[in-house]
């Protein structure tokens, strides 16, 4: 999803021109929150990132388009775009669009719903929304008939009752990701080892078999995530309290980061869209 509503749902930042609505109790174990955001008109090109948690985001009609620029290609989206895994240097671009409404998945459960293999995202982490919703008999066309958010959201739990009869627990990958997200990418691997006592053997294959990533690939991408969220809040930033506040070895890596997820270094990122 555009990085700017994610940092939002991640410091839960909501007002009239943004805001989360919870999904139905029996479904929280597949549904993290639907969210409502206004598009900001500032900029019409946006970076899109995702934390680790799959996300469906939809346009208001069936008919609107949006351009999906990643490095060497550009995809065109109608009507909604699925993204997951670990976004790199890839912007969405839209026109006339006031307003999207997201769907955020826990990411287990979202493999599960769409019978993908969580590796799905590894080589093209924003594709189509249609793609996946003829997998499971989705109507795209039909939930683009409801008019009000309300509508919205009663299709798509609809939809996932008819098509999950008994939600699995995600009680231990919950936790191990809401661990991981305080830590706002200043853990490493091993200091993740040591405090939760596993190996890394059984850890990597936590990642790998629930949410696509390696360990090293989850705290990585938020690292940056914060780093992103400290450097756009900033008037005139220093990049090595950039750095060094959000856990890098030093001024360079952040920058071989920065430029790896956003094409840009972070000056040149900051002057475009501050």
């Amino acid at each position: 999803m555009p990085i700017n509503y994610l940092q939002k749902i991640q410091q839960a930042e909501f007002n009239d021109t943004g805001y989360r609505i919870s999904p139905s109790p029996e479904l929280t174990s597949i549904i993290e929150g639907f969210y409502v955001f206004k598009k900001e008109a500032v900029q019409q090109r946006h970076l899109i990132f995702n934390d680790g948690f799959p996300a469906i985001v939809f346009l208001p009609k069936y008919r609107d388009t949006a351009s999906v620029i990643a490095a060497n290609s550009t995809t065109h989206i109608q009507g909604a775009w699925v993204n997951g895994g670990a976004i790199k240097n890839t912007y969405v671009e839209y026109n006339h669009i006031d307003q999207l409404f997201i769907v955020r998945f826990h990411p287990k459960a979202f493999y599960q719903l769409f019978t993908i293999n969580t590796q799905y995202f590894r080589h093209q982490a924003v594709v189509p929304f249609e793609h996946l919703a003829q997998k499971n008999g989705f109507a795209v066309q039909d939930f683009f008939t409801c008019n009000t958010i309300k509508e919205k959201t009663i299709f798509i739990e609809n939809h996932i009752r008819h098509v999950v009869k008994e939600p699995q627990s995600q009680d231990e990958l919950r936790a191990t990701l809401m661990y991981m997200q305080r830590a706002q990418g200043t853990d490493t691997v091993s200091t993740l080892i040591r405090n939760t006592g596993v190996n890394y053997k059984w850890l990597e294959r936590f990642f790998i078999k629930n949410i696509g990533l390696l360990p090293k690939e989850y705290i990585q991408m938020h690292r940056f995530l914060e780093a992103h969220r400290i450097l756009t809040s900033s008037g005139t930033p220093n990049l090595m309290n950039v750095a060094v506040s959000t856990g890098y070895y030093d001024a360079n890596h952040f920058l071989k980061d920065f430029k790896l997820y956003t094409g840009k270094t972070p000056l040149a990122y900051h002057r475009l869209y501050m």
